[in-house]
């Protein structure tokens, strides 16, 4: 199933932005098959965690509906395919952006060395600030 001729032209643009490959491989998936099962992503794409490869695709702005399936073991299983592409966040702004160094030493310079979480201070080498995520 060739799902781009269903799908609008600026979703499939959007679909083909997406370069990481957790997401990539999901999204090009549903693109070419309809859908995609927690098994494929296990045995065909080596994803232990099929959940987090989904979210991954919804933090780029992607909808995804969850419905279930038979698996070759006969059990019900999950599987993803696009949700309403009119919900779709077409924004560079919306999902996982990361943050560089710079911003990361103007954080530590305006509020020094601490941990917003846990609001204690701590090492510079301690403080993690890889992405946001933007809905």
């Amino acid at each position: 199933m060739d799902s781009y001729q269903q799908l609008p032209n600026d979703f499939i643009q959007l679909c083909q932005s997406v370069t990481a490959k957790r997401p990539k491989a999901v999204i090009d998936h549903i693109l070419q098959y309809g859908f995609i099962t927690t098994e494929e992503l296990k045995e065909r794409y080596g994803y232990n965690h099929p959940p987090r490869a989904a979210r991954d695709v919804r933090e780029h702005g992607i909808p995804l509906e969850t419905f279930r399936v038979t698996g070759s073991d006969g059990r019900k299983i999950a599987a993803y395919r696009f949700g309403d592409v009119s919900k779709a966040r077409f924004s560079r702004l919306s999902g996982r952006t990361g943050l560089s160094k710079q911003i990361k030493n103007e954080l530590i310079r305006r509020y020094g060395c601490k941990c917003f979480i846990y609001l204690e201070k701590v090492e510079e080498r301690e403080l993690q600030i890889d992405h946001r995520v933007q809905r």
